[in-house]
């Protein structure tokens, strides 16, 4: 009997908590299928890209670094990579990072626009031409006025 009213209470007390909102402070998340303590190659992206926003290219560099440690096709975290090394001046491993990403992800418009500036800032103008023509023609139209700019004799 007494065991009884035990289980009785804590059933009780149980259906309270989850009526009114209670949680413990480490309740794991079931309910997606995601071990809450487990951070992803999103979540580093995510992270870097934030550090890219408050300008802090080393620190978004780690964390893309950490993005590609865990998955190496990742695309994206190439490219992000890409720009932090453009920011602190590490063209040549911009350039590098930039081409994984086109590799990984071949219709990446945007990328090859990147690469593009890259490219130029190192004196390659056919090369940034080349980039950027091939970014105008994926639909990436921001690159028109590079080409526009740097590319007119190589255009005719």
């Amino acid at each position: 009997m007494k065991n009884h009213l035990n289980t009785s209470f804590v059933f009780m007390l149980t259906i309270i908590l989850i009526v009114t909102g209670c949680k413990t402070t480490k309740q794991p998340n079931f309910s997606l299928g995601k071990n809450p303590n487990v951070i992803t190659p999103k979540d580093y992206l995510d992270k870097g890209k934030k550090e890219l926003d408050k300008k802090n290219y080393n620190e978004a560099l780690v964390q893309f670094d950490k993005a590609i440690k865990i998955d190496t096709a990742n695309g994206d975290a190439y490219s992000f990579r890409g720009m932090a090394k453009y920011h602190l001046k590490d063209l040549k491993g911009a350039i590098n990072d930039y081409d994984k990403a086109v590799n990984l992800i071949p219709g990446f418009g945007e990328v090859y626009d990147l690469r593009g500036v890259a490219k130029a800032e190192l004196g390659d103008k056919v090369g940034a031409c080349q980039d950027w023509n091939k970014a105008y023609e994926m639909g990436f139209n921001k690159a028109f006025d590079l080409i526009e700019k740097y590319c007119k004799e190589e255009n005719k």
